[in-house]
């Protein structure tokens, strides 16, 4: 667990500032408010910006981001490509701000408006592909997953031996023993209610929205609950799961237990944090 502290950074608090970066995937989920200073020098680091939807906490990062890659001292000619929900009014309105702001000033950006489905490749046998989510209707939303594709023994094979292997590789039958097979590396749902766990079977890691403690708490469908989310990465069974987006509405010195009892309670095995503000908590406390 320790190497995926090392490996991830973010912030969580809603109507504020969300944002989620991911060091070996040089990927950046969302772009809240303060994420170049949080970045501080690794902010020419990311390849790759994938915006879940347009809400202010989501986008109003990108002009600081933007200008920081650009007029910092660094790599500021790398180029940022930055996926974002087609028809987003958010992003287009950023868009419109650092045209504003950054008048004649050439950026090395790409943007692609995706839709569910829309996939690129993000390093070797490594694919971003974006999905489906819940939000609220007048604003489109995406979740995103990387999907590693590996070669590894077919299952009637599993059993040779190393020297079988290469021998079989020596005859030119290496092809036949091997079959491709995909694994989620990471996912996240973007804010939204709970997603489709066959989306992140097996994940490395999920990041999943979890804005309340209670389903009566919920006054409308478009985020969803601690105990959701739980189950999500139940069905899923995925390795590490970090909830984030929990309101501001509840007390952390409350909050921080009940939610420990709904771990505990919920069948979750995988390991389970909260990204709360710029710290990821443990929540499996004894």
């Amino acid at each position: 667990m320790g190497q995926m502290l090392d490996d991830v950074r973010g912030f969580s608090r809603g109507m504020y500032s969300n944002w989620f970066w991911h060091r070996p995937l040089q990927l950046l989920i969302d772009a809240g408010e303060g994420l170049q200073l949080a970045l501080g020098p690794n902010v020419f680091s990311p390849s790759v910006l994938a915006i879940s939807h347009g809400h202010s906490d989501h986008v109003l990062g990108l002009p600081g981001l933007i200008g920081a890659r650009r007029f910092g001292k660094g790599a500021n000619e790398k180029p940022l490509t930055i996926l974002y929900p087609e028809h987003s009014r958010g992003v287009q309105a950023a868009r419109d701000l650092l045209g504003t702001s950054y008048a004649d000033v050439v950026f090395p950006l790409t943007w692609i408006a995706a839709t569910p489905g829309t996939s690129m490749p993000l390093g070797k046998g490594r694919t971003l592909e974006a999905f489906s989510v819940r939000h609220v209707p007048d604003e489109p939303a995406l979740g995103y997953r990387v999907v590693e594709t590996k070669r590894r023994l077919k299952p009637e094979f599993a059993s040779m031996s190393q020297a079988e292997v290469e021998a079989a590789a020596r005859d030119g039958r290496r092809e036949a023993l091997l079959e491709e097979v995909q694994h989620v590396r990471f996912a996240h749902s973007g804010d939204a209610m709970p997603i489709d766990p066959s989306l992140v079977a097996g994940a490395d890691l999920l990041v999943h929205d979890a804005t309340f403690l209670e389903e009566s708490d919920r006054k409308y469908p478009i985020h969803a609950t601690t105990e959701e989310a739980l189950e999500v990465g139940r069905l899923a069974q995925v390795k590490t799961l970090v909830l984030y987006h929990l309101s501001i509405r509840y007390d952390r010195a409350t909050a921080l237990p009940a939610l420990r009892a709904q771990v505990r309670a919920s069948g979750f095995s995988g390991e389970c944090w909260l990204l709360d503000e710029g710290e990821l908590v443990a929540l499996q406390a004894p």
